[in-house]
């Protein structure tokens, strides 16, 4: 695999840039809080839609120097106690982000549809990882390998990972043993970044694996990650419709109302000095509400460069457009 098509995968891998460029690994003492933000009452759900584009930020990442190059959406969709084994719960995790290149793009992505869908299962108390697939799509593109992947792991029952490079017609699949031990997939990363402890000026930690970077590095990979907010409240505004789910005006000298969101600006990056680009999650001070539910730290905007040498060149943006606590879909 040449390092321009593997830097394409990891650009569109949702949580995996911020890890794919360190080939360092140690794991860190963490802590999670007792009650997990996203838990109301009973089983507990939550949906949360994003808009996403996609930045050429090579003349600045000001927004009146980038170009939207690509759009799309991402859907986070967490539901608890889909199972119950014995005395312990366990939750699922899906996602599927999809985008479209448009007329600012290069020639030879215009047009073009990516797709990322994963589900990952995880013990609701403890967050560890006990089944997780994925599904990366990536349309074909002249000139270039087309690096589509499938991966399927079982961290509990025959702790086998499986990684299929679904884009090349001759691929076989490739198999990997997962250590008999506990662990947290980075499939979860912003959620596990939100269980810890996040406050103005403090510094969280949590580890988590990699499957995909491990079948790369030929070893089974984890991460210790940190996640480490500002001192200072940051505040976001993603539209009006956060009045519905308890956030407050705000109105100015000149009697214009608006409701920005206060946050926590976090950094996720990897527990080392060469630890690759980080990622930066906007997570609510207050909790939001929907049906009388409250959750709390919820991410309201993520984004992140991806780096052609020492230079920033493209930026890719989550911001939150709608909030749900009701499940109201069948399973």
């Amino acid at each position: 695999m040449n390092t321009k098509s593997k830097s394409k995968i990891f650009s569109i891998g949702l949580a995996v840039a911020s890890v794919a460029l360190c080939g360092c690994k140690t794991p860190v003492t963490e802590s999670f809080e007792a009650t997990r933000p996203w838990h109301d009452t009973g089983a507990s759900y939550e949906k949360l839609v994003y808009d996403v584009n996609i930045y050429d930020v090579r003349d600045g990442s000001e927004e009146d120097k980038r170009k939207v190059i690509a759009q799309g959406g991402l859907v986070y969709e967490l539901t608890e106690q889909t199972r119950v084994d014995g005395s312990i719960n366990y939750s699922r995790l899906r996602s599927d982000f999809s985008v479209t290149y448009n007329d600012e793009a290069s020639e030879a992505e215009r047009g073009l549809t990516d797709r990322i869908t994963n589900s990952v299962e995880f013990q609701s108390d403890s967050l560890i990882t006990s089944y997780m697939q994925k599904s990366v799509e990536l349309a074909d593109r002249e000139g270039a390998t087309n690096n589509s992947y499938s991966i399927e792991a079982d961290y509990f029952g025959t702790h086998k990972a499986t990684l299929t490079m679904t884009g090349k017609d001759d691929a076989q699949p490739q198999t990997m043993t997962i250590p008999n031990n506990t662990y947290r997939d980075n499939e979860m990363m912003y959620y596990l970044a939100r269980a810890t402890a996040i406050n103005k000026g403090a510094t969280t930690n949590f580890n988590m694996t990699n499957l995909f970077d491990s079948f790369i590095k030929g070893e089974f990979t984890v991460y210790g990650m940190t996640a480490s907010a500002g001192s200072e409240t940051a505040t976001v505004d993603i539209g009006d419709w956060v009045k519905d789910h308890g956030v407050e005006a705000v109105t100015d000298e000149e009697q214009n109302t608006s409701y920005p969101v206060p946050c926590y600006y976090v950094t996720i990056m990897i527990n080392e000095a060469k630890h690759g680009p980080p990622h930066y999650v906007y997570y609510s001070e207050k909790p939001f509400t929907d049906g009388g539910k409250e959750h709390k730290k919820i991410p309201v905007k993520i984004f992140y460069y991806e780096y052609y040498g020492s230079k920033a060149s493209k930026m890719t943006e989550f911001v939150l457009t709608s909030c749900s606590f009701e499940n109201t879909a069948n399973d």
